[in-house]
């Protein structure tokens, strides 16, 4: 099974091609429904650093996708050589095959031929034709010898096409040494990569979304109300406050910064939301803050 990418492991979705591990059911799908490819384009464009991530990201795509094609095009002629010398050699392997099928078939002929002379000999001719069985030792290993150098007759060919093709490994090789320190670097990428997707920083991530989709649905139920009451957008919003301040507890870097920031937006929203005060000093329809 191929192995998962950073994409893969982020978002909690396999790659095309890849189908999810049959030990559990896909969980049911909870929330809105999923965004369209316009949607999820907005993403990056929301603020300029993810649209400068986004152009970097297309920018070394587009690199490694013109890197691999520059050299798909300059190893052709090496792959076409080799191909055609292991088809040429095989189309001689072939023939070399078909010229030898006769000798074979005599030295099986002939290997027949001893055994049964050998086996009669053993009965009761032994004693009288004793001496007959040294010239048959004599025979099989001729027999031997004869098929042992038509075994060596395709070996030559091999051996060609092996030196073929630690001719062509010299130019790999020497394309191998030149693309070391891409490899170093694309290695160092995905080390930094696998960083994003590790347990704690998942977990904090999750945190900070679920603090934002609290807050958008605080500030959407405040927008729809019928009545004015920011003092109850304020009291939600502290609430949600204090739910994720003890959440957080000190361990999450991101979470407490944007739980401090979230907090004094609150807070200059509530104090701008303040009526000016009558003359004489008395307040009018004075929001409730919340505590």
């Amino acid at each position: 099974m191929a192995q998962s990418s950073f994409l893969s492991r982020w978002t909690g979705r396999p790659n095309a091609g890849e189908t999810p591990s049959p030990a559990s059911d896909p969980p049911a799908q909870k929330g809105p429904a999923p965004e369209t490819g316009r949607s999820r384009s907005s993403v990056w464009s929301i603020s300029p650093p993810l649209e400068r991530i986004r152009q970097e990201l297309d920018e070394q795509a587009g690199i490694l996708a013109e890197a691999k094609r520059l050299l798909e095009e300059r190893l052709a002629p090496f792959q076409r050589h080799l191909m055609e010398a292991r088809r040429h050699v095989d189309q001689c392997l072939r023939q070399l095959d078909t010229r030898l099928g006769p000798l074979r078939e005599f030295l099986e002929g002939q290997a027949s031929n001893l055994e049964r002379v050998g086996a009669h000999l053993s009965g009761e001719l032994k004693a009288q034709f004793e001496d007959f069985e040294g010239f048959l030792a004599e025979q099989r290993k001729t027999l031997e010898r004869a098929n042992q150098y038509l075994d060596e007759q395709p070996l030559p060919l091999s051996r060609y096409l092996e030196d073929e093709q630690r001719a062509v490994e010299q130019v790999f090789q020497d394309l191998e040494a030149r693309f070391e320190p891409l490899r170093g670097y694309l290695k160092e990428q995905q080390r930094l990569l696998a960083t994003m997707t590790e347990p704690a920083v998942m977990e904090e991530f999750g945190l900070l979304a679920s603090l934002c989709e609290e807050r958008r649905v605080a500030l959407e139920r405040f927008a729809a109300a019928a009545e004015y009451r920011p003092q109850a957008l304020f009291a939600e919003l502290e609430g949600i406050y204090r739910k994720y301040a003890v959440q957080e507890g000190g361990k999450n870097r991101h979470l407490a910064r944007m739980l401090e920031q979230t907090r004094q937006a609150d807070l200059r929203l509530r104090e701008s939301l303040r009526p000016l005060p009558r003359e004489g000093g008395e307040d009018a329809g004075r929001v409730d803050a919340a505590p």
